[in-house]
């Protein structure tokens, strides 16, 4: 382990550090690309490859003869992706591209998670940034907690400890049940 200045508050802190424990600056976040649908940026995602098909081949080889066999090859390797969430289905070129991290949403979805956290609703926070960046909860969870650290805002009680586990299922449920329908 190694100590490095963090970029924004110029502290030493250690190198592994994924935020700054003075400021909350996210460290050494790295920035990952990835396909998602263009419909409902799930990165739950089936891909397939045309392969031979026979009825070009059977048009070909009836409209020109043999040669016309080789029709059959005709966009043979193309790729289908097919969203498993929503059932859309795109070619390669039309998914779209994210980054890990959800650190490049616009400025006004950081404005709305800090209103929510000063109000004391985190658990909204987490739902409203996991809905709109696309990612799992876990991430989430950690970029409202660099959120909270970064802004001094501290959203801890000591009452409702299984009263926030079970209102953050009911949020995910009706979330999935909404995606569902």
């Amino acid at each position: 382990m190694a100590l490095i200045n963090c970029s924004e508050c110029g502290k030493e802190i250690s190198d592994k550090a994924q935020i700054c424990p003075n400021c909350g600056n996210p460290q050494n976040v790295k920035s990952e690309e990835y396909i998602c649908c263009p419909k409902c940026h799930s990165k739950e995602l089936h891909s397939e490859q045309k392969g031979f098909s026979g009825g070009k081949a059977l048009a070909g080889a009836v409209l020109t003869g043999g040669i016309g066999l080789l029709a059959g090859t005709i966009g043979s390797k193309d790729v289908n992706i097919t969203c498993l969430k929503c059932g859309n289905k795109f070619k390669a070129g039309e998914a779209l591209i994210l980054q890990s991290g959800g650190y490049n949403l616009p400025l006004e979805i950081d404005k709305d998670i800090v209103e929510l956290l000063n109000n004391g609703n985190r658990l909204a926070a987490v739902k409203v940034y996991k809905d709109k960046s696309g990612l799992g909860l876990v991430e989430s969870k950690q970029y409202i907690d660099s959120i909270c650290a970064k802004h001094n805002i501290n959203t801890t009680s000591n009452a409702g400890g299984c009263t926030s586990v079970i209102v953050l299922l009911i949020i995910l449920v009706t979330s999935i049940v909404f995606a569902i329908m």
